[in-house]
C-alpha cells in the first residue's frame, strides 16, 4: 500500500468551565482552573503528553493555505532613486509600538506592494513603478502566492505559507485514504529581500508550521506559528469501502480492510518546530528548539505547539530562537514590550487561554504567565494591556463581558469582571482607550457601551447608546472622538448599506454625526488595515464594495471627520480597493492590479500605475 505524508492540525482539549450568565459586575477572582506552565524533565515525557493530547484523527489546518516565496525575477526594472522620506501614514496597526504585517508598506520614499507572488516597487516622488520582483518558485509545485510583508530599512521581509501536496506517485489510482481526506502539510516561509539597487532575494527561512501573525518593534520581528505532527496516513483499495458510506469515511470494523496498515505514531521531531535557513552561496542550516525548553500548562491544552520566533531583517536570517508552549492560539496582540497569544477551545464549554511573553528588547522572548477566561474572542481588539492589567472581552453563549487579569507569579489571575453586555446579541467591535473601553453588540440595534476599567477589581459600565445599525470597527481620533464603521440597517435589523458614525467622548456616549451610502459594504471590520485616518486633516478613507441588483461603481470614499462632524470629500473610483496611504501631499489607493495617486486635498488624479502581468 502507498502512504501519504500529511499534516494534522490538532484540536485542543479544554478545561471544564461554567458559562457566565449573570449580569452586572462581579469583582475578585472567579473559580477558573489553574494554568501554570512548567518544563519537561525529558523528551520522552514531552512526546507522551503530545501523543496523549492529540485527537485520533487528523483534521485540516483552519488557516488559508497560501504560498512560498522564492527566486528573483530577472526582468527587474531600474532601482528607485534615493530621496528623503516624506511625511507618511503607516499600516493601521492597533498599537503604535507594534507594527503589523500588511500587503502594502512605505517608508515615505518607496512603496512596496505585494500582489500575488510579486513585489511591486513604486517611487513615491516620481509616482512611477521602478522595480518588480518575482517571488515564485522556479520548480513546479503547489499553488503559491505571497501573503504579508514587513519593512526594515532597505529590506523587506515577506511572510508566506505553502501547502505541501502529496509527492507524485504517492496516491495510487483507485485508492482512498482510510482516515479521511488527504491533509496538506503547511510550511511558513520568510523571504528576505534587499531593496537597494535591483531588488533581490538574499535568503529564505522555512518553518514547519502554519503562520498565525507577527509584530515588529524597531527592526525586531516576533513571528508566531503553530505546528502539528506530520503523520503517515495509509491507503486501502476503494473496492473494500462499503458503498453506503462516504468515500472518505472509515468503517468501524477492521475486517473490511484486511490490508490496512496501522497508522504510525508521530515522533517528537514531527512536533518540534524547526527552521531551515537558505542563503545564496552557502549551505542550508536547520535550527530546532531543544525539547527540554518547551513549556506546558499544568492543565490539558491540546497536542499542538505554539511557538514565538525572533527575526531581525537588518541582521539577516539565522537562528530564530523559538520559544514554544504546548497548546494552540489564533489571536496575537502586542504592544512592543509584551506579546499575548490567545486561543479558544471547546469541549462542551468554551474558554480562551492566553499566554503572555516578554518581548522587550531584541533578544529571545520569555514566557512569563498564562491564564484562562470563559468564552471566545472577536479579534485582537478584544485584548488590551493597561498599567500591567490585561483586559479581555469575550462572548459566552448569548452574553458578552470583559475580564481583567493581572500577573501573579507565572499565572494570569482574574481580579475583576463586568458581564451582561448585549444579552442575546453578538459582540461586533471593541476599542480600549486607556482606562476607558467601548464595546458594540448588535442584533437589531447597536448598543455602544462605555466602560471604566481603571480599577481592575471594580470595572463598571458608564452608559450605553442605542442606535440603528452597528459598527464593526472603532477608531479613535486625537480630539477624543470615536469613529465607527459598519452597516446601516432597517428597523428589523436588515443591512442596507455603509454607515460611518462619529461619537463624542461624553458619558454616556453620544453620536454627533453619521454618514450613509446605500448598497455599499465595507470590509473594514474584518480587515482594519483597509481603514485610513490622517489626523493632520481629519481625512478618512474607507474602501467599499458594491452590493445590490444594480451595483454602483466600486472605489473608496473620502470623508473629513473632525470636531465639526462628517463631511464627504470625494470618491476615488477604483475596482477592489484594498489599501490607502498618505505620502506627502498625495493620497495613494491600491488594488490587486495597480495603484492610483490623487491629490490629498482635491482628490484629483495625478498618476495611475498598472502592475505588469506575468
Amino acid at each position: 500500500m502507498r502512504a501519504l505524508v500529511c499534516a494534522s492540525a490538532l484540536t485542543a482539549a479544554t478545561l471544564a468551565l461554567a458559562a457566565c450568565g449573570s449580569s452586572g459586575t462581579r469583582n475578585g477572582p472567579v473559580a477558573l482552573p489553574p494554568l501554570k506552565l512548567v518544563g519537561y524533565d525529558s523528551c520522552d515525557a514531552l512526546l507522551r503528553d503530545l501523543r496523549k493530547a492529540s485527537p485520533p484523527e487528523p483534521v485540516p489546518e483552519d488557516r488559508d493555505l497560501v504560498g512560498r516565496a522564492g527566486v528573483p525575477d530577472g526582468n527587474a526594472y531600474a532601482a528607485a532613486p534615493n530621496q528623503a522620506p516624506a511625511q507618511h501614514s503607516g499600516t493601521n496597526a492597533y498599537e503604535p509600538d507594534a507594527d503589523e504585517p500588511d500587503s502594502v508598506k512605505t517608508d515615505g520614499r518607496r512603496i512596496v506592494a505585494l500582489t500575488g507572488d510579486r513585489l511591486q516597487i513604486i517611487d513615491a516622488a516620481t509616482r512611477t513603478l521602478t522595480a518588480r520582483l518575482s517571488l515564485a518558485t522556479a520548480t513546479p509545485g503547489p499553488y503559491i502566492r505571497g501573503d504579508q510583508l514587513l519593512l526594515s530599512g532597505d529590506r523587506a521581509l515577506v511572510i508566506s505559507t505553502r501547502s505541501l501536496l502529496p509527492p507524485p506517485g504517492t496516491v495510487r489510482p483507485g485508492t482512498v485514504p482510510d482516515r479521511g481526506p488527504a491533509v496538506r502539510r503547511v510550511q511558513t516561509t520568510l523571504t528576505l529581500v534587499d531593496l537597494t539597487g535591483v531588488p533581490k532575494a538574499i535568503g529564505t527561512m522555512t518553518v514547519n508550521g502554519s503562520y498565525v501573525d507577527a509584530r515588529q518593534t524597531g527592526s525586531t520581528v516576533r513571528l508566531v506559528v503553530r505546528s502539528a505532527p506530520r503523520m503517515i496516513i495509509p491507503f486501502r483499495p476503494r473496492e473494500n469501502m462499503p458503498q453506503h458510506l462516504p468515500r472518505t469515511t472509515m468503517p468501524d470494523s477492521p475486517s473490511t480492510s484486511p490490508s490496512q496498515e496501522p497508522t504510525p505514531q508521530p515522533k517528537l521531531d514531527d512536533w518540534l518546530p524547526s527552521a531551515t535557513v537558505s542563503v545564496p552561496g552557502a549551505p542550508s542550516r536547520t535550527y530546532q528548539e531543544p525539547c527540554d525548553q518547551v513549556k506546558r500548562p499544568s492543565a490539558p491544552t491540546g497536542g499542538g505547539l505554539l511557538s514565538v520566533l525572533t527575526i531581525d531583517p537588518a541582521k539577516g536570517l539565522g537562528d530564530p530562537q523559538p520559544v514554544s508552549v504546548v497548546g494552540d492560539g489564533q489571536t496575537v496582540y502586542g504592544n512592543g514590550t509584551t506579546l499575548y497569544v490567545a486561543g479558544s477551545t471547546f469541549t462542551g464549554t468554551i474558554q480562551t487561554r492566553v499566554h503572555r511573553f516578554d518581548v522587550g528588547g531584541t533578544g529571545k522572548p520569555r514566557w512569563v504567565a498564562s491564564g484562562t477566561v470563559p468564552g471566545t474572542l472577536l479579534n485582537q481588539y478584544a485584548l488590551s494591556e493597561y498599567q500591567g492589567a490585561l483586559r479581555v472581552a469575550t462572548t459566552v453563549g448569548k452574553v458578552s463581558g470583559v475580564h481583567i487579569l493581572t500577573r501573579k507569579d507565572d499565572r494570569l489571575t482574574q481580579v475583576g469582571q463586568l458581564d451582561g453586555l448585549g444579552r442575546n446579541e453578538r459582540l461586533y467591535a471593541v476599542r480600549y482607550l486607556g482606562r476607558i473601553a467601548y464595546a458594540v453588540t448588535f442584533r437589531q440595534v447597536d448598543p455602544l457601551y462605555e466602560l471604566d476599567l481603571g480599577d481592575p477589581a471594580h470595572p463598571r459600565a458608564l452608559g450605553e447608546l442605542k442606535i440603528n445599525g452597528y459598527s464593526s470597527y472603532l477608531h479613535p481620533t486625537p480630539d477624543g472622538h470615536l469613529i465607527g464603521v459598519g452597516q446601516d440597517v432597517t428597523a428589523r435589523g436588515i443591512p442596507t448599506g455603509l454607515l460611518v458614525s462619529e461619537f463624542d467622548g461624553s458619558t454616556p456616549p453620544r453620536r454627533i454625526a453619521s454618514y450613509t451610502e446605500k448598497d455599499r459594504l465595507s470590509y473594514t471590520g474584518m480587515d482594519p488595515h483597509a481603514f485610513l485616518y490622517w489626523p493632520a486633516t481629519g481625512l478618512a478613507v474607507i474602501p467599499a464594495q458594491s452590493i445590490g441588483t444594480y451595483p454602483p461603481p466600486e472605489g473608496a470614499f473620502a470623508l473629513t471627520i473632525d470636531a465639526k462632524g462628517i463631511r464627504p470629500t470625494g470618491f476615488i473610483r477604483q475596482d477592489r480597493v484594498r489599501r490607502a496611504m498618505v505620502i506627502g501631499d498625495t493620497l495613494w489607493t491600491f488594488s490587486d492590479t495597480g495603484a492610483i495617486a490623487s491629490g490629498l486635498t482635491d482628490l484629483k488624479r495625478r498618476a495611475e500605475i498598472t502592475y505588469p502581468q506575468p
